[in-house]
């Protein structure tokens, strides 16, 4: 994932590239530093898809954050711009070009992760796969999908009201499926944890009426994961 941060103060920007590096891991995010609204949207012109998410300072010189975003939105609609002031009277000039959250400087840690974990969440929401069900090619999100049940060189995708014959291994989507949002509970299984009703030592009861078998020894790890998963998108 790549983060712009267009911010003319220079201690700040190191400041928040470090607290995102942190959050997200080094390896996981690449971050580019503008110090002016004007270098930011020469860049976007030529590359409107490079960035998924842009800190934006409202103060700045010559060209200011929100005059910044009317020409961002010009070109891209729904790009999530995070607005940074230390004058929080001027953010509400923010929602003329539909800023995602705004941010107080100086930055408060806990303000911040709760607006990473928002943005993170919106991605998931709107993340989508490609299934091959015979000659037919289906786009469904992510997060309608109740469970996937492996059947030899097949895996079976079950929907609220279809169910999807793909061949595909069940390894080859758990590495594809967003992990906030699945759990594989049995080695022919990976479920939607947001379709859980329920749980013992054995299974686990899904909201369709479906019983899903627990592997020996899963039942804590499983409950990690659901109080997580209940933490961050429940």
């Amino acid at each position: 994932m790549k983060i712009a941060i267009c911010d003319d103060e220079v201690n700040f920007q190191k400041v928040l590239r470090e607290k995102l590096e942190a959050y997200y891991g080094i390896l996981a995010v690449e971050i580019e530093v503008f110090s002016s609204g004007m270098d930011f949207v020469e860049r976007f012109k030529e590359y409107p898809l490079e960035f998924q998410m842009i800190f934006m300072d409202i103060e700045m010189p010559y060209q200011d954050g929100i005059e910044t975003s009317k020409r961002i939105r010009k070109i891209n609609q729904s790009i999530p711009i995070i607005f940074l002031t230390s004058h929080t009277e001027l953010a509400m000039e923010g929602y003329e070009v539909d800023a995602f959250r705004f941010l107080d400087k100086p930055l408060r840690m806990e303000r911040l992760m709760k607006t990473l974990q928002d943005f993170d969440n919106l991605r998931l929401l709107d993340s989508k796969i490609e299934l091959q069900d015979g000659e037919r090619t289906r786009v469904v999100n992510w997060v309608d999908i109740q469970y996937v049940q492996s059947e030899n060189v097949y895996i079976n995708v079950y929907m609220e009201d279809a169910r999807y014959l793909i061949r595909k291994k069940l390894s080859d989507m758990e590495e594809q499926m967003p992990k906030q949002l699945f759990y594989k509970p049995h080695r022919s299984y990976l479920i939607n944890l947001g379709f859980v009703k329920s749980f013992d030592g054995k299974k686990i009861m899904m909201k369709n009426g479906n019983e899903i078998p627990l592997g020996r020894g899963k039942r804590s790890d499983f409950k990690t994961s659901l109080m997580n998963y209940l933490r961050i998108l429940g």
